[in-house]
């Protein structure tokens, strides 16, 4: 229960639930350096790199090294994990299904 209070606490934060939407939308395999994910979020480098350290404590990003840059991306399944504690918790009714819900409003 400590830990899904955390990953809310964390998605709680307005810069970085904009942060994990960025990612969740790239393709498989696709990663975000710091300063992308900066100009994206219209922050500066040193706030997305704050905001990535809570975020990789929880589990939920990970970092790849690319030559001198680290770039970032969703753990997919970490989020999964997540997302079946959420469910369990709230039940399956209060749990969205981004996918469906994304295709009703582009209907």
């Amino acid at each position: 229960m400590q830990n899904l209070s955390r990953f809310f606490r964390a998605l709680g934060d307005e810069t970085r639930l904009h942060l994990v939407t960025l990612l969740a939308q790239q393709e498989p395999g696709k990663a975000l350096c710091v300063g992308r994910l900066a100009r994206e979020l219209g922050v500066t480098p040193s706030a997305v790199s704050q905001h990535l350290r809570v975020l990789k404590d929880l589990g939920l990003v990970r970092g790849e090294r690319r030559g001198y840059r680290i770039h970032y991306f969703l753990d997919e399944e970490r989020l999964a994990e997540y997302q079946e504690l959420t469910r369990e918790l709230l039940g399956e009714a209060f749990v969205v299904d981004v996918e469906s819900s994304a295709e009703k409003t582009t209907s």
